[in-house]
């Protein structure tokens, strides 16, 4: 029920003002009228007026069903219009200008001034004043003439018009008092949203400060990752780039300690006999002076080093307890955290990365998952480059041997030959006669390049080499003064590469084909021999093949006599 008569609740603290005051107004004056429409119903005659006071209290709640549908302002002036064309019909129709019409209109303007605005409320004021005018005017002049009324009836209206005016005020102050109650509240609740706002700000500022320290720190971390990621990358780099083990395992210290920022690192490799861990590079003052005193430690009994290399597992050691013992190296005294990791090649140990810091407890887990990561690129690129200086040293022995072999070869089949060399002077090709300038072929083979000769014709000496080896001379003489250009000499020493090419591999065919001949003839005398089932037929086919195979030459198949008399059996072909 209570809600029923309540007013709604609107977003505005002016409109809830607006739509109690109008709520109550409506409710109160719509119970007057129905109580002052009760001595109509009793006495005769009073229907018409039963008629204008229900009709006023339907209007009334019709404003209050504005109301509810949220038109405040249609339902405020249907309550003021109809209070104001209340008051002055009841002027117009029966009482003239009277005190009752005038407080009438002065609640009416009232009203318009607390539900509808302050000029609504003027205008209400100013028609209501031309109203009475008018009816002061019509009675001055006779045009009109109140109606006397019965004290009792006039006693009501004034009741009537006093009650209402009385609502009217208790629901302006009442309005009033509520809003000046709101406000309080809203300001108490306002200084308690500030004071949560000043702690809100106070908590967001230290949240806001925490969190920059952690972003910072974040960065930080970001930042040295990055330094970290990028000294692998580097490692991956070197590793390509140097075959070198010493160049590669001095650039690889000096990366990791600049990337890392850390005091010291340095790399030991095993020795042959894996008795020692040597080291072999190192960025660091000191250990640059225990490099130069080959420092090595004795696996599995110096140092975490040591431990590392005959466990195969990681170890961090600090200058506190028992590992404090560790740092007592005079070449490093600043030491306070060591970490060594074991670098690993197909499963086995081939020597230790280890890396020492100023500062306590300088390594965390990201570090060794970094730094782990790193020791397995560092061994990686340490294998590569063993292997590659063992291919390198296969390579040049193999070339060793391979020139051997052909610079005898050549010596062997060219001593053979007749052909001393052949001259072309545009026009024709012949032999050449004249034996080769020793003294030229001197300077060509001391300095491996071509050889330029001035004077009235000019030449250039180009050396012809097989094996690595010069075993000739291409020389082009000119008849006029000539100085040579650079893509001249190129182009001499283009021909001449490529005669040496072809020498080298004439001369691996012509060997190649002679020693293929020479197999066909010993499997065929061997066939031969083989054929035989005498012992004095095996003899001398023996030597009768041998013999033709070579030429006519004497020769004397003897054996071993099992006699006492040491008979020797000579056979001839």
């Amino acid at each position: 029920m209570r809600r029923f008569f309540s007013p709604p609740i609107f977003e505005s603290e002016e409109d809830n003002f607006r739509a109690k005051f109008i709520n109550g107004f409506a409710w109160v004056v719509s119970g007057l009228l129905a109580l002052a429409m009760i001595p109509y119903l009793i006495e005769p005659g009073g229907d018409f007026t039963v008629i204008i006071l229900s009709g006023l209290i339907v209007v009334l709640l019709t404003s209050v069903l504005l109301l509810r549908r949220g038109n405040i302002n249609a339902s405020a002036w249907v309550v003021v219009l109809l209070g104001w064309l209340g008051i002055g019909f009841q002027a117009f129709t029966a009482d003239g200008v009277k005190d009752v019409i005038i407080m009438g209109f002065i609640a009416i303007g009232l009203l318009a001034s607390i539900v509808i605005s302050h000029r609504a409320g003027s205008a209400i004021i100013l028609s209501s004043i031309a109203v009475i005018i008018l009816l002061a005017w019509r009675e001055a002049n006779g045009l009109f003439v109140p109606r006397e009324q019965d004290p009792i009836i006039y006693g009501r209206d004034l009741g009537f018009i006093f009650l209402s005016i009385a609502v009217l005020i208790y629901f302006s102050t009442t309005s009033l008092r509520d809003a000046i109650h709101r406000a309080n509240k809203s300001e108490e609740s306002l200084r308690g949203t500030n004071e949560s706002l000043r702690d809100l700000n106070q908590t967001l500022e230290q949240r806001v400060s925490s969190r920059t320290d952690e972003l910072e720190r974040a960065n930080q971390r970001n930042e040295r990752r990055a330094r970290q990621f990028e000294a692998v990358a580097q490692v991956t780099k070197a590793a390509a780039a140097n075959q070198s083990l010493e160049d590669l395992v001095s650039l690889l210290v000096d990366v990791i300690s600049e990337k890392f920022e850390y005091y010291h690192a340095g790399i030991y490799l095993l020795d042959n006999n894996r008795e020692y861990a040597e080291l072999r590079a190192a960025n660091s003052d000191g250990g640059k002076r225990m490099l130069v005193r080959n420092h090595k430690l004795r696996i599995g009994q110096t140092g975490i080093v040591g431990y590392v290399a005959a466990t195969g597992d990681p170890r961090i050691a600090l200058d506190v307890g028992a590992d404090a013992a560790f740092f007592n190296n005079p070449e490093l005294p600043e030491t306070r955290s060591e970490m060594a990791l074991p670098l690993k090649s197909a499963g086995l140990v081939i020597g230790v990365l280890d890396i020492q810091s100023t500062d306590r407890n300088a390594f965390n887990e990201e570090d060794i998952e970094v730094l782990s990561t790193l020791a397995d690129q560092v061994a990686t690129a340490i294998q590569n480059a063993r292997y590659y200086e063992s291919t390198q040293e296969l390579i040049e022995e193999a070339q060793r041997m391979t020139g051997s072999y052909l610079r005898d070869t050549w010596q062997t089949l060219k001593s053979q030959e007749q052909i001393i060399g052949y001259v072309a002077d545009g026009t024709s090709l012949k032999q050449s006669e004249q034996p080769m300038d020793s003294s030229l072929l001197s300077r060509v083979s001391n300095n491996s390049q071509p050889v330029v000769q001035h004077g009235e014709k000019p030449s250039l000496a180009v050396p012809i080499s097989i094996a690595g080896n010069v075993v000739g001379i291409m020389n082009i003489t000119l008849s006029d003064e000539h100085d040579w250009i650079s893509d001249e000499i190129d182009i001499a020493k283009a021909v001449a590469d490529r005669l040496s090419l072809a020498l080298e591999a004439a001369t691996l065919l012509e060997t190649t084909q002679k020693r293929a001949e020479i197999e066909r003839l010993t499997s065929e005398i061997t066939g031969k021999i083989g054929a035989s089932t005498q012992f004095d037929s095996i003899l001398r086919t023996a030597a009768e093949e041998l013999s033709h195979a070579l030429g006519g030459s004497e020769v004397l198949v003897q054996i071993q006599a099992t006699t006492t008399t040491q008979e020797a059996e000579k056979i001839t072909s």
